[in-house]
């Protein structure tokens, strides 16, 4: 029997906000001294090393320590300030409309889990999946504890939902700005690239997919 239960699984930078979370966070715990100089200085070397930054980026050596509650703090005040009135105005409405047609709504983010929480909470969305640290006696070690939900492990992650909640992707939408999330749209029946870059423009077109701007 087939499944006629479906999804709407949202990306959040460059698609619900324009901006990049991490950035926003990591401006602000570094406008307030939080990050030590040795984490610093080990994240650059690091950077050095694999020369490219949306792999450095995965890396999160620089909030080795750090406590979890003082993040989180940071993370709000981040949220309130300046992430919460970048959220575009149309996406609570899509929201919305997609939950009034009975889908699931699901927040997937390659960022921190500590950020995409405020996202979370904010839209009430039923499911999200993000960049899960490990933190041993309430503080960050640095180190990852699930698969990166970046390219094609954002593919595997949406198959893994649908295995675990019963969605029929075929049937359901899935929303990205990025051509690294061109794996994670080309399983869904209705992919939508939203402010696409240019690769994902191309490949959109390319597929037939809608692109909203």
């Amino acid at each position: 029997m087939t499944s006629h239960k479906t999804c709407a699984i949202f990306d959040l930078d460059g698609t619900i906000i324009r901006t990049s979370s991490e950035q926003v966070f990591l401006s602000a715990l570094l406008s307030h001294g939080e990050i030590p100089i040795p984490n610093l200085l080990a994240w650059t070397a690091y950077l050095l090393k694999v020369k490219s930054l949306s792999v450095a980026k995965a890396n999160k050596i620089y909030l080795r320590g750090l406590s979890v509650q003082r993040v989180d703090e940071i993370t709000r005040r981040c949220f309130v300030d300046t992430l919460r009135p970048s959220i575009a105005p149309h996406i609570s409405e899509l929201i919305h409309a997609h939950r009034a047609e009975g889908r699931t709504v699901v927040l997937m983010s390659g960022s921190l889990s500590i950020l995409v929480r405020s996202f979370h909470e904010h839209f009430q969305t039923d499911l999200m999946v993000a960049h899960e640290l490990e933190t041993v006696d309430r503080r960050f070690t640095g180190q990852r504890i699930s698969l990166h939900p970046y390219g094609e492990n954002k593919a595997k992650l949406a198959e893994q939902l649908a295995a675990e909640h019963g969605f029929d992707l075929s049937r359901s939408y899935a929303y990205g700005n990025h051509h690294t999330d061109a794996h994670k749209l080309a399983l869904f029946g209705h992919p939508v690239a939203v402010n696409p870059d240019r690769k994902l423009w191309k490949i959109a077109k390319e597929n037939g997919w809608q692109i909203v701007e």
